[in-house]
């Protein structure tokens, strides 16, 4: 098993990291940045996998927001049929060309996850929402839309989003914003970066900054894990939110892991029997 979400995790990194403009986006990604994330990453998506395994062979599985391929890849690698969607054309080519070893397991759609989710009626094993809802206005619209698409025995795994805000307690709040400003200071356009955070935190958000769309989830108070497992609870599915700390620092990561602070959330969640 250890040796499953070795591989996992390995091929999620190697997805990034034969991305173009990989060293900027690995910097400010956690989950693909820090091997402990990673691992996790690799545990969580390969229960999912053996689980969806035992109900289709091969598991379809659709990726929301597909990007660089961090869930793609390892899905194919372990053996299901995965449908891609992203709105990067770039994205969606590179992906293509790291996966031509896997054939016709592989779809690629340039287009809105709407448009995916409210075109069709194929139904999905496993739907995965990898470092994503946080750029959703309605994430909860979005959730149940998912969902609907899912075989009576599928699966909804997102990971890597912050929880609310509200939520975490006053200490892990101020070390996760010390732990941002320390990365943050070090970056170019430092004191713009730092700004526009501010900025955010007041609430202000430009619909035509590609930050803000980056950082959406700072004006409104992170993500509601709450909100969200009670949606997947009431559609009847039993939802497991699983807690962590995330920072891009890679100072602060380690420290914030072993005093136990935590700012980041995935769900797993599974139809009930």
């Amino acid at each position: 098993m250890q040796e499953r979400v070795n591989q996992v995790a390995a091929l999620a990194n190697m997805a990034a990291y034969d991305a173009e403009a990989a060293s900027d986006y690995i910097d400010g990604a956690p989950h693909i940045k820090h091997a402990s994330l990673r691992g996790l990453y690799a545990r969580l998506l390969t229960q999912v996998y053996d689980c969806a395994a035992q109900h289709s062979d091969p598991p379809r599985v659709l990726d929301m927001g597909a990007g660089e391929g961090s869930v793609t890849l390892p899905f194919l690698a372990l053996g299901a049929r995965v449908t891609a969607v992203d709105l990067s054309r770039r994205q969606l080519d590179a992906l293509s060309r790291k996966c031509e070893r896997f054939g016709d397991r592989l779809e690629v759609r340039f287009e809105e996850v709407s448009e995916t989710l409210g075109r069709e009626q194929q139904q999905y094993d496993v739907i995965v929402a990898n470092s994503f809802l946080h750029h959703i206005p309605d994430y909860l619209d979005l959730i149940t839309r998912a969902v609907s698409r899912l075989t009576p025995q599928g699966q909804f795994f997102s990971f890597q989003d912050p929880l609310r805000y509200d939520t975490v307690g006053r200490l892990t709040k101020t070390f996760g914003d010390v732990a941002y400003a320390s990365w943050r200071i070090f970056k170019r356009d430092a004191w713009g970066g730092m700004r526009r955070r501010l900025r955010r935190s007041r609430g202000v958000y430009l619909a035509d900054s590609v930050f803000d769309n980056a950082e959406y989830h700072v004006v409104r108070n992170g993500v509601d894990q709450d909100a969200v497992a009670a949606a997947l609870t009431e559609r009847g599915f039993e939802c497991e939110v699983v807690r962590y700390f995330s920072t891009q620092s890679r100072l602060f990561q380690p420290i914030g892991e072993a005093i136990g602070v935590k700012n980041t959330f995935a769900v797993v969640a599974r139809r009930r029997r």
